[in-house]
């Protein structure tokens, strides 16, 4: 059975438990306060979040960084905010979108983390990994098969998938991810997605713009109109973060 408490906790010594402040030494223990740091660290440590990304959380979410109050940053954090308040309550998902840098995986990280905190079962998912356990399930060789992979994504309280679209469209690919979506959707489990993606062919400033390809395009026609009908999309407009920190201009 997992600890249920901080064994470097300095109140309780890590029992778990201590003195009533009303009731006193003599009186009878309650439960200390590690054990829910402990159960919340434990729900996010089984929800697969990255090392890289398991300390994100709203506050450290930059709006400002690139000299001035980005509003498409300001109105994300906004959005996220409302889902951990709402949840429970509205079971519409989220699906950031937006160039790599604009802080997407982010914002949805330090989401799920507070939805951790609040008791939700949550699960964290990189697309392509994702897909590429799936097609190595059909290996007879292979120890785990696809219901196996699938079942948290299908039935956790709140899935969050990373980097959706991230390979090139296939039937195979359309008919999974299709599935996924309307399992959750048919049984209104919110979900979490980010894409590097958009929803205009063309992007960038004048004289610079570049050709995309759209949302459609990416996931298929199928895909793209239940994710309309299931998600808020949240479009992150800003440069590349990770260059800005890097010292790349």
């Amino acid at each position: 059975m997992p600890s249920t408490s901080a064994p470097d906790c300095q109140v309780c010594g890590g029992t778990g438990w201590r003195s009533s402040p009303e009731s006193g030494a003599k009186g009878p223990l309650v439960p200390c306060d590690c054990r829910e740091r402990a159960r919340i660290d434990r729900a996010i440590d089984s929800a697969g979040i990255p090392l890289k990304y398991t300390t994100c959380d709203f506050n450290d979410f930059s709006c400002h960084w690139e000299g001035h109050k980005n509003e498409t940053l300001w109105k994300a954090l906004g959005h996220a905010q409302k889902f951990v308040d709402e949840y429970g309550i509205n079971a519409q998902g989220l699906l950031f979108l937006g160039p790599p840098g604009t802080g997407k995986t982010h914002l949805m990280v330090a989401l799920l983390r507070k939805l951790c905190e609040k008791g939700a079962d949550a699960v964290f998912l990189d697309y392509q990994e994702l897909l590429r356990q799936i097609q190595n399930s059909y290996n007879p060789a292979a120890h785990t098969r696809e219901y196996e992979l699938l079942q948290p994504v299908l039935s956790s309280d709140i899935v969050a998938i990373d980097d959706l679209g991230n390979n090139r469209i296939s039937d195979w690919v359309e008919d999974t991810v299709t599935y996924i979506v309307n399992h959750r959707y048919s049984r209104n489990l919110p979900t979490l997605f980010t894409a590097n993606l958009s929803e205009e062919r063309m992007e960038g400033p004048p004289g610079q713009r570049v050709t995309q390809p759209t949302f459609e395009e990416r996931l298929g026609p199928r895909v793209a109109s239940r994710l309309r009908e299931m998600c808020r999309f949240v479009e992150m407009k800003s440069g590349d973060y990770r260059r800005f920190k890097a010292g790349v201009r």
